[in-house]
Formats: structure tokens, C-alpha cells, sequence
């Protein structure tokens, strides 16, 4: 397409593009239909579409009529973009189908695993962290000490916290020394805690998906590259239960990567036949 020294596109080449569409719509419903189907589908008559056939040239009755069949849908260059485009909704609505399923079945098995845990935290001895015999003076023999003596030798007691038992535990709320515990990773925690407070668990759309492909993107960088284990677990995780996680996050986002792009072809296969 030619342009002037302005860059402005020359009008009458633009005319030319459009009028060769018309005119291939036009012999393709003569070859497909006659020129009596031709007619009744552009709902003109048979000698007007035969002159316009035969001789290129378009009056702006059947200019419009053949405009109109082409936002219609009608020709097989429409109908394959047509078919495509459905093609498409069915992939991703399958896709986005089975994602759900897979979701449900993580959290199943994740609701199992701290179930176990639980259990196992039961059973296990009790009264740790309490006071033992011959572990250090009773509640009633600094009582009867003097104030001097009261919590002589003794460290200030300090705020018992499983964030800090573990350092490579995400948590989702945030702390004053966040920094200075998660190091190289403090970055990406404060990135996923934004994410998982604005990205619902389900949706659907562009936007949704892109959202998605950059917390899965977050979440497998904490897992790999900086060894992190992420909520809702209690511990960090080893072996084949840290295998696990990293595993359905990677193909969750593989699944997600895809729909995105399909999402962004729709959406601009569905703008193109707008702006048609």
C-alpha cells in the first residue's frame, strides 16, 4: 500500500483493496450459487448482479448489498475465521475445564497431607517447650527472689513465631524484618503476596490469565531458584512432596501460557473482523 511523504496511506489503493474483497464474494457466490442464488442472497435482481459479474464494475446498491454479506459472515474466507474461532473457544474452554479439575484435585491432596500432619503432631510428645524438672527455677521460687534477682541470667523472652523457625517459609502477612529473613527472595515474596491478595483462585479473560501466568511464573522462581516452600504449608517441604509442588505448578503454568496466547489471538482475530 503506498504512502505520501506524510505517511497518510493513499486512499484511492485502500479503494482498490476493498473493491477486489467485494468482487471475490461476489464471483464466489456466483460460482457457488449461479447468479439467481447470488441474487436472492444479496437480495437483488438476477440481471444486476450478472452485469456486475461480468463487467467488475459495482453500483453502490450492490457495493452495499455485498458489504453487508461480508459483516454477515457470508463467503468461505468468513466461514473458516468463523470456524476457527470456535475452534478456539472449545480448546480453551476445555482447557480451562480441565485446569479447574486439576485445582480441585491439588487441593484435595494438599487438605490430605496437612490432615496427616496434624495427626502426626498429635501423637507426637507432649508438653514440648514446657518446663522440665531441674530445667531452671519455678514460678514460686523467683516469686519468693527479690525484684534484683527476678530475671537474673535470664534472655528476654522473645515472640515465638514458626515464620522464623522456618526462614524459607512464605507466609502471606508481612513483618518488619521480612528483608532481612527471605534475603535475595524478599522481592519476589512481596510481588506473590500482591498477586494472591488481587488474583481470584477462578476466573476467566485475558486479564485473568495473564495474572495467572505471572503468579505461577512467581510462585515456581520461590520454589527453584530460592529453595522457598509456600503457603498453605506449615514446614518447608523435601523430596518428593517439594517434587510435587514444583511439578503441577510447572504444567499449570504451561496450560495457563497457552490460553493466554489463544485469548490473545481471539481477541485479535474477534477486533480484525470488527474493524472489517
Amino acid at each position: 500500500m503506498k504512502t505520501t511523504e506524510h505517511g497518510i496511506e493513499d486512499s484511492r489503493d485502500v479503494e482498490n483493496v476493498h473493491h477486489m474483497r467485494l468482487m471475490a464474494l461476489l464471483q464466489e457466490l456466483v460460482r457457488e450459487k449461479g447468479y439467481k442464488g447470488a441474487a436472492r442472497v444479496l437480495e437483488i435482481d438476477p440481471q444486476t448482479v450478472t452485469d456486475s459479474a461480468k463487467t467488475g464494475r459495482l453500483s453502490r446498491r450492490v457495493r452495499d448489498s455485498l458489504e453487508r454479506a461480508l459483516q454477515e459472515g457470508v463467503g468461505s474466507a468468513a466461514e473458516r475465521q468463523r470456524r476457527r474461532n470456535e475452534e478456539l473457544e472449545g480448546r480453551i474452554e476445555a482447557l480451562e475445564q480441565g485446569h479447574e479439575e486439576l485445582g480441585k484435585e491439588v487441593r484435595r491432596r494438599l487438605s490430605s497431607i496437612e490432615g496427616e500432619v496434624s495427626s502426626l503432631r498429635r501423637d507426637g510428645p507432649q508438653g514440648t517447650g514446657a518446663g522440665h524438672a531441674g530445667a531452671g527455677p519455678s514460678q514460686a521460687d523467683e516469686e519468693r527472689a527479690g525484684p534484683e534477682k527476678r530475671g537474673a541470667g535470664r534472655k528476654p523472652p522473645s515472640k515465638p513465631s514458626m515464620r522464623r523457625e522456618y526462614p524459607d517459609l512464605v507466609t502471606r502477612e508481612a513483618a518488619e524484618d521480612d528483608e532481612e529473613v527471605f534475603g535475595a527472595a524478599y522481592t519476589l515474596v512481596v510481588e506473590w503476596r500482591g498477586l494472591k491478595d488481587t488474583h481470584p483462585n477462578e476466573g476467566g479473560g485475558l486479564a485473568w490469565l495473564t495474572d495467572r501466568e505471572r503468579l505461577l511464573t512467581v510462585e515456581l522462581a520461590l520454589l527453584e531458584e530460592h529453595g522457598m516452600t509456600l503457603p498453605p504449608e506449615k514446614q518447608p517441604l523435601r523430596g518428593l512432596d517439594r517434587s510435587g509442588q514444583i511439578t503441577w505448578r510447572r504444567s499449570a503454568l504451561s496450560d495457563t501460557r497457552r490460553e493466554r496466547e489463544r485469548a490473545e489471538l481471539l481477541n485479535r482475530v474477534t477486533f480484525g473482523l470488527w474493524r472489517k
